[in-house]
């Protein structure tokens, strides 16, 4: 897997990600009040703070890790 570090993370790719998530409106808000564009590392922890770290995205998206 490529390092993401390097990588910016914008308010659309978030919005992308949202309707596989599964997240309560106020967990999206919460991933949306983030001061786009954002680090890999930031969005990560944001996402994990909501319950959703990189392999349960995978598979809400479908993948197999």
């Amino acid at each position: 897997m490529p390092d993401p570090s390097g990588l910016l993370i914008t308010r659309r790719h978030v919005e992308r990600l949202l309707p596989v998530m599964g997240l309560s409106p106020a967990q999206e808000r919460r991933l949306l009040a983030l001061p786009y564009p954002v680090p890999f590392s930031v969005a990560a922890a944001a996402f994990e703070s909501v319950g959703v770290d990189l392999d349960v995205l995978v598979d809400r998206m479908g993948g197999s890790p």
